[in-house]
């Protein structure tokens, strides 16, 4: 068994051409559509009862343009399509009424549009439709995006013998008349919580986030499982959420009591906009605004008398944040969930107004000290002892000055009556109501672990692992290190498929080089550069590589130019490709080539016609791995045909035709219909010059697309219907059409390898196809571009 041939590749290579296509999805300028609508008209006691009316308004936009930029201010105008019936039992004078009304901005950018018009109507007698004048108003674009425009309610006002108004009340959510295109880099919604850990049942943490869709209904707020799926709201409660005309997302979710333990996901969605994050849910998560209920020991004022209590308090924090910092100031609220005791004596009503509260809040832990707390005199009146009076919350504030964990308690308070207070003693240590992070936490080490271990030197070795910088951290390395992490060197590797997820988590596979030093090691990871890069070794032992039990055998083994030979193979991958190539004394292909398949055991029995002088070498191997080959030596002796030789040519495609794409398609409007992008593969011309009987294959591959807005469309949704064609008659092949169909895979020309005895194949043939993209009727806007890979063997 012999070395296998190094040039092996490069006799049976493929062509490879990547292309990339853009496609638009878009809106056009901001063209008026018609929106009918229901309204609620309310006359004034004078102009009749009140009705309802589906109004009919669109709504134009000047200057009319494809796209806008941030700062335009552009004019929107109100066009009535439809008039109300005059309710009143009068005629209504002309020019008496004015419009006025509210357009509302949603999309990109929110907010409404005040728009209002000329007292100008026709004198309209009572039950006939009463048409007024049209309606304008100013917007500044402050965002990039879609911006969207709807009518929404409006007023008149009539001047007759005095002024009356009629408003019109939106009953329903009216449609979009206009949308606006911004240009300008679009900021991905972002979203994150207050608190990343809670306790099931405790307070509500808020909701914080940015560049959400501005205006309509509010986002949806669930919570999922850690992988993002089996999304709900059973385990929540939501409260106040919305998104504000600035594209600012806030609310407070609450865990219910009966949440599990575990990791989940918070996702919010808003349309086609979804963002999730983390919340670790724990029954020893750090407290926040927990009521406590503790024993206090109370001296009454006026007698001296002592009497016990248990107040039940919560001790709120703001500003409300997952950490805080050294220098911060945080304010505390103590709110009473079970009060104090009227302080009077037995027998002694409480009047109103006449408490004043004070309190003090216990630090522990990094900090300790404690938070003096006051209350205004705001109290109802209240019964006499033993019954609670409702004294007002109370406030205070602290400097935080200790990195770490700082736990605050509700202490002792007073309750002044007039001019006598009653002390109130807690007794024993209050329970912990919440608690201060302060300082960011040490982000979790990378970890890793390398399978299988053992490892033959020469085979890939998957690893894997968690905590590591996020895509965008960099390139990832590994190097083999000897085992006390020292003489690391990423030679001993090869090809890597490795990456970092977007969660921290690396995956992939590194193949050793068959030379790598053998023996106990250490697989080294390096993910970016500088402070945040991440690393992370796992022991990994090296083996001597695996044998190579493949072998040919030729039959002979000599013989002249156009000797044919018998080729056996044993010891390969079963019912695997195999290729079988002359080489010459430098192991580079002589172009004498066949193909087979192994069979069931691993072995095979081919024949290759030795045409080349220079042959060497006859080698085969599974598929191209010159690592899974074989070879065996050919002497090519005197005699045979050695009067001329015709040497192969290539085989391989070109482009043709002056555009600089391969394809291009046309570009659609969104408009709530699945719609079809059509367009072309632009011509390609196949040379077929190998002077041999093969055949070939021009197939295609299709990425998904992906837009500039985060848009998605699978590769999948791409078809064509192939065109092929014969250029040169003197072409000894037909051409093959593939069969119209998904691009992805299929076959778009072919030519049949030659059956005659004798005869070549070959040629030179056209290929180009009509392209179609199927475009769901919701989509976002956005220029698309995928790579279309055309591969010829």
């Amino acid at each position: 068994m012999r070395k296998p041939a190094k040039g092996l590749a490069a006799a049976v290579g493929t062509a490879v051409a990547a292309v990339g296509v853009v496609v638009t999805v878009g809106s056009p300028a901001a063209n008026a559509a018609t929106v009918t609508y229901n309204v609620h008209c309310t006359p004034p006691s004078v102009g009749g009862s009140p009705f309802d009316f589906a109004a009919q308004v669109d709504l134009t936009v000047s200057p009319s343009k494809p796209a806008y930029a941030v700062g335009d201010q552009v004019t929107v105008t109100w066009n009535w399509k439809a008039a109300a019936k005059n309710p009143s039992g009068v005629t209504v004078n002309a020019d008496s009424v004015q419009p006025f009304g509210t357009v509302d901005v949603s999309g990109a950018q929110g907010g409404t549009i005040a728009v209002s018009g000329p007292k100008k109507n026709a004198a309209t007698p009572s039950g006939e439709p009463l048409w007024l004048s049209d309606m304008t108003g100013t917007l500044t674009v402050t965002k990039p995006g879609a911006i969207h425009l709807s009518p929404g309610s409006y007023k008149n006002v009539a001047s007759m013998l005095g002024t009356w108004e009629t408003p019109c009340d939106a009953t329903g959510t009216p449609g979009v008349s206009a949308t606006l295109q911004v240009d300008g880099s679009v900021q991905s919604a972002t979203l994150g919580v207050t608190r990343g850990e809670v306790r099931p049942g405790s307070a509500p943490f808020q909701l914080v986030g940015a560049n959400w869709p501005a205006g309509g209904a509010a986002p949806a707020v669930e919570l999922c499982a850690a992988d993002g799926a089996a999304c709900g709201t059973s385990q929540i409660t939501v409260s106040g959420v919305g998104v504000d005309a600035g594209g600012n997302l806030a609310g407070r979710v609450s865990v219910l009591p009966t949440t599990g333990e575990g990791d989940y996901k918070v996702r919010v969605s808003s349309g086609a906009t979804a963002v999730a994050v983390p919340l670790k849910v724990r029954n020893n998560a750090p407290a926040w605004a927990e009521p406590v209920a503790y024993d206090v020991s109370c001296r009454q004022a006026t007698n001296g008398a002592v009497f016990p209590w248990k107040p039940r308090v919560a001790l709120e924090l703001a500003p409300e944040k997952p950490y805080y910092s050294v220098g911060d100031v945080v304010s505390v609220t103590w709110r009473w969930k079970d009060y104090p005791r009227n302080p009077q004596m037995p027998g002694v009503i409480l009047l109103k107004d006449t408490v004043t509260p004070s309190g003090v809040v216990k630090l522990s832990g990094a900090q300790t000290g404690n938070v003096t707390m006051n209350g205004p005199k705001k109290n109802p009146g209240a019964g006499a002892p033993p019954a609670v009076v409702q004294v007002s919350d109370m406030t205070g504030t602290f400097t935080v000055t200790a990195n770490g964990a700082i736990d605050v308690s509700p202490g002792d308070y007073a309750l002044k009556l007039i001019a006598q207070t009653t002390p109130c003693t807690a007794v024993g240590a209050p329970g912990v109501s919440s608690t201060v992070q302060v300082g960011l936490p040490a982000p979790p080490a990378p970890t890793l672990a390398a399978a299988p271990n053992p490892v033959k030197a020469g085979e890939a070795v998957a690893l894997s692992g968690l905590n590591w910088p996020a895509v965008g951290a960099g390139t990832v390395g590994v190097q083999l290190c000897a085992a006390d992490g020292s003489a690391c060197d990423p030679a001993a590797f090869g090809a890597n498929t490795l990456n970092v997820g977007p969660d921290g988590a690396l995956g992939g596979n590194a193949t050793l080089a068959p030379n790598a030093p053998q023996g106990p090691r250490l697989v080294k990871v390096t993910v970016g550069t500088g402070p945040g890069a991440g690393t992370a070794s796992a022991p990994l032992t090296v083996e001597p590589p695996a044998p190579n039990l493949r072998s040919v055998e030729l039959t002979p083994n000599h013989g002249p130019l156009g000797t044919v030979v018998t080729v056996r193979g044993t010891g390969y991958t079963p019912n695997t490709a195999i290729s079988i190539a002359g080489v010459d004394k430098d192991l580079q292909p002589t172009f004498d080539l066949a193909f087979l398949d192994s069979g069931p055991d691993g072995a095979f029995v081919g024949q290759l016609t030795v045409t080349k002088a220079q042959t060497d070498q006859i080698a085969a191997a599974e598929g191209v791995d010159q690592n899974k080959a074989a070879a065996a030596k050919f002497t090519v002796e005197p005699g045979g045909n050695t009067d001329g030789e015709v040497l192969p040519g290539h085989l391989g495609f070109k482009r043709t035709g002056a555009s600089d794409k391969l394809v291009e398609l046309s570009p659609v409007t969104v408009d709530g219909t699945p719609q079809t992008m059509n367009g072309v593969l632009n011509q390609v011309i196949v040379q077929d010059f190998r002077g041999g009987t093969l055949g070939w294959e021009l197939t295609g591959r299709m990425g998904d697309f992906v837009s500039d807005t985060q848009g998605t469309l699978p590769g999948a949704a791409l078809y064509w219907t192939p065109n092929c064609a014969v250029l040169n008659p003197d072409s000894p092949s037909p051409v093959l059409t593939g069969m119209p169909g998904a691009v992805d895979g299929s076959r778009l020309c072919g030519m049949p390898a030659q059956t005659t005895p004798g005869l070549p194949s070959g040629g030179e043939f056209s290929a180009d196809a009509g392209l179609a993209l199927h475009v769901p009727g919701f989509q976002l806007a956005g220029t698309y571009t995928a790579t279309l890979t055309l591969t010829l063997i």
